[in-house]
Protein backbone atom coordinates (compact mmCIF):
# COMPACT_ATOMS: atom_id res chain seq x y z
CA UNK A 1 0.00 0.00 0.00
CA UNK A 2 1.46 3.72 -0.74
CA UNK A 3 1.89 6.28 1.24
CA UNK A 4 2.10 9.78 1.13
CA UNK A 5 4.99 10.74 3.07
CA UNK A 6 4.22 13.31 5.93
CA UNK A 7 7.43 15.44 4.73
CA UNK A 8 5.20 16.03 1.92
CA UNK A 9 2.97 18.54 3.65
CA UNK A 10 5.35 21.54 3.80
CA UNK A 11 5.62 20.99 0.28
CA UNK A 12 2.29 20.68 -0.67
CA UNK A 13 0.87 23.40 1.74
CA UNK A 14 3.74 25.73 2.86
CA UNK A 15 3.08 27.89 5.89
CA UNK A 16 -0.79 28.55 5.57
CA UNK A 17 -2.36 29.52 8.76
CA UNK A 18 -3.83 26.45 10.81
CA UNK A 19 -7.36 28.46 11.08
CA UNK A 20 -6.99 29.32 7.34
CA UNK A 21 -6.47 25.34 6.96
CA UNK A 22 -9.84 24.98 8.73
CA UNK A 23 -11.79 26.76 5.99
CA UNK A 24 -10.29 24.80 3.39
CA UNK A 25 -11.16 21.81 5.27
CA UNK A 26 -15.21 22.80 5.89
CA UNK A 27 -14.83 23.95 2.11
CA UNK A 28 -15.45 27.28 2.40
CA UNK A 29 -12.33 27.99 -0.25
CA UNK A 30 -12.72 26.49 -3.65
CA UNK A 31 -11.28 26.26 -6.93
CA UNK A 32 -12.02 28.88 -9.36
CA UNK A 33 -13.00 31.42 -6.35
CA UNK A 34 -11.78 35.01 -6.40
CA UNK A 35 -9.41 35.19 -3.57
CA UNK A 36 -7.75 38.53 -1.79
CA UNK A 37 -5.30 38.10 0.24
CA UNK A 38 -5.15 41.38 2.07
CA UNK A 39 -1.63 41.84 4.00
CA UNK A 40 -0.17 39.07 1.85
CA UNK A 41 3.54 39.59 2.94
CA UNK A 42 5.33 36.85 1.18
CA UNK A 43 2.14 34.93 0.30
CA UNK A 44 2.46 32.49 2.96
CA UNK A 45 -1.15 31.50 2.90
CA UNK A 46 -1.53 31.59 -0.86
CA UNK A 47 1.05 28.71 -1.38
CA UNK A 48 -1.38 26.30 -1.81
CA UNK A 49 -4.49 27.80 -3.09
CA UNK A 50 -2.25 29.26 -6.22
CA UNK A 51 -1.53 25.74 -6.98
CA UNK A 52 -5.30 24.60 -5.94
CA UNK A 53 -6.80 27.02 -8.96
CA UNK A 54 -7.79 29.51 -6.84
CA UNK A 55 -8.03 33.32 -8.29
CA UNK A 56 -5.69 34.88 -5.64
CA UNK A 57 -4.88 38.38 -5.55
CA UNK A 58 -2.99 40.17 -3.01
CA UNK A 59 -2.18 43.60 -1.77
CA UNK A 60 0.72 44.64 0.55
CA UNK A 61 2.49 48.12 1.41
CA UNK A 62 5.74 46.52 1.01
CA UNK A 63 6.99 47.07 -2.83
CA UNK A 64 9.53 44.18 -1.73
CA UNK A 65 7.06 41.83 -0.63
CA UNK A 66 4.42 41.98 -3.57
CA UNK A 67 7.87 41.58 -5.77
CA UNK A 68 8.48 38.10 -4.06
CA UNK A 69 4.55 37.24 -4.01
CA UNK A 70 5.04 38.05 -8.25
CA UNK A 71 7.72 35.57 -8.41
CA UNK A 72 6.19 32.82 -5.96
CA UNK A 73 2.82 33.03 -8.65
CA UNK A 74 5.41 32.73 -11.48
CA UNK A 75 6.72 29.41 -10.38
CA UNK A 76 3.69 28.11 -8.74
CA UNK A 77 1.00 29.23 -10.91
CA UNK A 78 2.27 30.77 -14.16
CA UNK A 79 -1.02 31.81 -15.27
CA UNK A 80 -2.21 33.78 -12.30
CA UNK A 81 -0.89 37.30 -13.84
CA UNK A 82 1.15 39.59 -12.32
CA UNK A 83 -1.14 42.78 -12.17
CA UNK A 84 -3.04 40.76 -9.30
CA UNK A 85 -0.21 41.21 -7.03
CA UNK A 86 -0.16 45.33 -6.45
CA UNK A 87 1.39 48.03 -3.34
CA UNK A 88 -2.05 49.00 -1.63
CA UNK A 89 -2.99 50.11 1.37
CA UNK A 90 -5.91 48.23 3.45
CA UNK A 91 -7.76 51.54 4.68
CA UNK A 92 -8.36 52.29 0.61
CA UNK A 93 -8.64 49.30 -1.44
CA UNK A 94 -8.21 49.44 -5.32
CA UNK A 95 -10.68 47.13 -5.72
CA UNK A 96 -14.76 47.55 -7.10
CA UNK A 97 -17.54 46.69 -4.87
CA UNK A 98 -18.23 42.53 -4.29
CA UNK A 99 -15.25 42.08 -6.21
CA UNK A 100 -13.90 38.54 -4.29
CA UNK A 101 -15.55 35.52 -2.83
CA UNK A 102 -13.04 35.60 -0.13
CA UNK A 103 -11.05 37.74 1.63
CA UNK A 104 -8.26 37.28 4.46
CA UNK A 105 -6.32 38.80 6.38
CA UNK A 106 -3.36 37.88 8.26
CA UNK A 107 -1.64 38.90 11.12
CA UNK A 108 -2.40 43.13 10.34
CA UNK A 109 -4.79 44.67 11.97
CA UNK A 110 -3.26 44.99 15.13
CA UNK A 111 -0.90 47.48 13.63
CA UNK A 112 -3.91 49.58 13.19
CA UNK A 113 -2.96 53.59 14.03
CA UNK A 114 -6.26 54.17 15.94
CA UNK A 115 -9.77 52.93 16.28
CA UNK A 116 -10.78 54.53 13.37
CA UNK A 117 -8.08 53.02 10.92
CA UNK A 118 -9.16 49.71 12.70
CA UNK A 119 -12.62 50.19 11.50
CA UNK A 120 -11.52 51.93 8.08
CA UNK A 121 -9.82 49.06 6.88
CA UNK A 122 -12.25 46.05 8.28
CA UNK A 123 -15.32 48.48 6.14
CA UNK A 124 -13.00 48.18 2.73
CA UNK A 125 -12.37 44.58 3.37
CA UNK A 126 -16.36 43.94 3.83
CA UNK A 127 -17.04 46.27 0.89
CA UNK A 128 -14.90 44.14 -1.55
CA UNK A 129 -16.37 40.78 -0.37
CA UNK A 130 -19.38 39.24 -2.85
CA UNK A 131 -22.70 38.50 -0.47
CA UNK A 132 -22.20 35.26 0.52
CA UNK A 133 -18.40 35.84 0.80
CA UNK A 134 -16.29 34.66 3.85
CA UNK A 135 -14.06 37.65 5.36
CA UNK A 136 -10.89 35.62 7.41
CA UNK A 137 -8.85 37.65 9.36
CA UNK A 138 -6.63 36.97 12.05
CA UNK A 139 -4.87 39.48 14.59
CA UNK A 140 -3.83 39.94 18.28
CA UNK A 141 -6.80 41.04 20.50
CA UNK A 142 -6.93 41.16 24.26
CA UNK A 143 -9.74 38.54 24.54
CA UNK A 144 -7.92 35.81 27.06
CA UNK A 145 -5.55 38.56 28.01
CA UNK A 146 -8.04 40.98 29.95
CA UNK A 147 -6.31 42.61 32.91
CA UNK A 148 -3.04 40.86 31.88
CA UNK A 149 -1.35 43.07 29.36
CA UNK A 150 0.30 46.71 29.78
CA UNK A 151 -1.99 49.45 28.36
CA UNK A 152 -0.37 52.35 27.07
CA UNK A 153 -2.95 54.34 25.67
CA UNK A 154 -7.05 53.63 24.75
CA UNK A 155 -6.68 50.15 22.63
CA UNK A 156 -2.98 50.24 22.14
CA UNK A 157 -0.74 47.83 24.20
CA UNK A 158 3.06 47.27 25.12
CA UNK A 159 3.27 44.07 24.09
CA UNK A 160 6.09 42.38 26.28
CA UNK A 161 8.24 41.04 23.00
CA UNK A 162 8.46 44.70 22.44
CA UNK A 163 6.01 46.52 19.58
CA UNK A 164 3.45 48.55 20.63
CA UNK A 165 -0.13 46.86 19.18
CA UNK A 166 -3.62 48.47 18.81
CA UNK A 167 -6.09 45.57 20.55
CA UNK A 168 -9.59 44.99 19.49
CA UNK A 169 -11.47 43.48 22.18
CA UNK A 170 -14.75 41.13 22.09
CA UNK A 171 -17.11 43.73 22.63
CA UNK A 172 -15.73 46.09 19.87
CA UNK A 173 -15.75 42.89 17.05
CA UNK A 174 -19.46 42.34 18.37
CA UNK A 175 -20.35 46.32 17.37
CA UNK A 176 -18.48 46.11 14.22
CA UNK A 177 -20.73 42.83 13.48
CA UNK A 178 -23.90 44.69 14.10
CA UNK A 179 -22.79 47.60 11.81
CA UNK A 180 -21.68 45.21 8.87
CA UNK A 181 -25.28 43.16 9.32
CA UNK A 182 -22.35 40.35 9.49
CA UNK A 183 -23.00 36.58 10.30
CA UNK A 184 -20.32 34.76 12.18
CA UNK A 185 -19.29 31.66 10.23
CA UNK A 186 -17.27 30.28 13.30
CA UNK A 187 -17.19 30.75 16.84
CA UNK A 188 -14.59 33.26 17.76
CA UNK A 189 -11.49 31.12 18.58
CA UNK A 190 -8.24 32.69 20.68
CA UNK A 191 -4.70 31.05 21.25
CA UNK A 192 -2.84 32.34 24.26
CA UNK A 193 0.42 32.86 23.29
CA UNK A 194 2.62 31.95 26.36
CA UNK A 195 0.94 35.15 28.19
CA UNK A 196 2.35 37.38 25.49
CA UNK A 197 -0.18 37.99 22.93
CA UNK A 198 -3.89 36.67 22.21
CA UNK A 199 -4.79 35.51 18.71
CA UNK A 200 -7.99 35.70 17.33
CA UNK A 201 -9.53 34.65 14.40
CA UNK A 202 -13.07 35.77 13.43
CA UNK A 203 -14.94 34.67 10.67
CA UNK A 204 -17.77 36.06 9.10
CA UNK A 205 -20.45 35.81 6.49
CA UNK A 206 -21.86 39.04 4.00
CA UNK A 207 -24.96 37.91 4.07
Amino acid sequence: MFHIPITSLKAQFGDIDIYLFDQLLKGHIQKGMKLLDAGCGNGRNVTYLMQAGVKVHGVDTSAAAIERIKQLAKELAPALPARNFIVADLNELPFADAAFDVVICSAVLHFARSEEHFKTMVSELWRVLKPGGMLFCRFSTTIGLEGKLQKVDGRFYQMAHGPVWFLADEEMLVEIERHLGAERLDPLKTTIVEQDRSMTTWVLRKV
